[in-house]
């Protein structure tokens, strides 16, 4: 069984120093970087503020691209998307693949929206590289196509 490959809701099977046991915020008690990323998404996509909030280190920062100004501290984090959600109030955030060593993880994601206005569902793939300490998320930093972002969502 591949150790990083999603079991039920969505926690990682087997892998080493993992508890699937969920701690009182639902975070499991020993999470590595490659589950906590999956779990950050999971809880953005479940429209979940404390649990998004229990993957985040207090000093933990945000980029939505790199070379943008950070949002930093875990709860502006969470009010920032907060606002992404409210923004896109349909769409659904889908882990497709995760790669984690250690204390450091990419994942690769979808978010799908169904469009009345375009008649069909939109949809963009995007990665986040995530960065952990100490079993909680320290660092997330977004890489996609913000034209084509643009152009699906918005333009068509």
């Amino acid at each position: 069984m591949d150790p990083t490959a999603p079991g039920p809701e969505g926690r990682s099977e087997g892998t080493a120093g993992y508890s699937s046991a969920p701690s009182q915020t639902g975070i499991p008690a020993a999470a590595d970087a490659a589950q906590l990323g999956r779990d950050f998404f999971l809880a953005l996509d479940r429209r979940d503020p404390r649990r998004l909030r229990a993957t985040l280190a207090d000093h933990a920062s945000f980029r939505a691209l790199p070379h943008q100004p950070p949002v930093r501290l875990a709860d502006d984090i969470v009010a920032y998307f907060g606002g992404v959600v409210s923004s896109y109030p349909l769409a659904r955030w889908e882990v497709s693949d995760v790669i984690g060593e250690g204390d450091r993880a990419v994942v690769q994601f979808l978010i799908r929206e169904p469009s009345d206005r375009w008649g069909r569902e939109v949809v963009s793939e995007q990665v986040a590289v995530v960065r952990t300490s100490q079993g909680q998320i320290v660092s997330i930093v977004g890489y996609y196509d913000s034209a084509e972002f643009r152009r699906a969502f918005w333009e068509e």
